[in-house]
């Protein structure tokens, strides 16, 4: 259903949402046509006290995330409420379980430690690499360099956040480009940089070089919207319709729900 005039002018905070929105149904259509298959390449791991306590945790945020959409189904006011930290949810349910199978797999521990969050990123990286993780869509196996990514086309300003831009081809490399934007703005903050001096321009050129990314990090990346209110935050209460709201709760989950059913299914199977 579409729940705006796609002529009518956007202002910012809609603007920002409908591109969002649009990312997220590319997304879904990706997620839902994708199947993941995984080969063990390490001894097989007995079940400890780690994946236990991962897989607790991951029941409870999953119920978390149930009660938040059949709450929100009910009254769209709570999609409102809800959607800031949906996200946030969604990546631990989905980090707890990308510990566990990477374990299972080669009996690595990233997930489980200090520094357990960027670890599992380059922990899955690693896998996709040797083939011991295949998504079946190539978009969503690709490991993208940032360098890559710099050098996509642009897009015409407003595209994205027309009613039918997920449908495009280009939309998933904005999805790319913003994964991007997300990463930069991270280690910007973390590292203090300030991009007027030629030290941390250099600096940062250095880290567009060395580093990459996935579409499946987008959980990972999506997270902070929570916490970076600078960041193209999204403000769910300045003019968006809780209808709108609710479709976007709805969508992510389904993302969600694609890439969980695919992890906990072969961490089923392996324990």
């Amino acid at each position: 259903m579409v729940l705006y005039n796609k002529k009518t002018p956007l202002n910012s905070a809609k603007a920002s949402f409908r591109t969002h929105l649009n990312y997220i149904k590319c997304l879904e259509k990706l997620f839902a046509s994708s199947t993941l298959s995984v080969s063990r390449t390490g001894a097989i791991t007995k079940p400890s006290v780690e994946i236990t306590r991962f897989l607790k945790l991951y029941k409870v945020t999953l119920k978390s995330i149930n009660k938040d959409i059949e709450l929100a189904q009910e009254d769209s006011a709570f999609a409102v409420i809800a959607a800031p930290w949906f996200p946030v949810k969604c990546y631990y349910a989905l980090y707890y379980l990308e510990s566990i199978l990477t374990h299972l797999l080669d009996g690595s521990v990233q997930g489980f430690g200090k520094g357990g969050h960027a670890g599992i990123r380059k922990k899955v990286y690693s896998l996709v690499e040797t083939g011991a993780l295949v998504f079946s869509v190539a978009e969503i196996n690709h490991i993208y360099s940032l360098t890559d990514i710099q050098a996509l086309p642009a897009i015409n300003a407003g595209q994205n956040a027309r009613s039918d831009y997920w449908q495009k081809t280009d939309c998933i490399n904005s999805v790319a480009k913003k994964l991007m934007d997300y990463k930069l703005h991270d280690v910007k903050l973390g590292r203090k940089w300030n991009l007027r001096t030629k030290k941390h321009r250099d600096a940062q050129k250095s880290f567009i070089k060395a580093e990459r990314l996935m579409i499946a990090d987008f959980f990972f990346w999506y997270r902070i919207k929570a916490n970076y209110r600078d960041l193209d935050y999204i403000d769910f209460e300045n003019g968006i319709m809780e209808a709108e709201v609710l479709e976007y709760l709805e969508t992510y989950n389904k993302v969600f729900e694609h890439y969980r059913k695919q992890l906990i299914r072969h961490i089923n199977l392996l324990l």
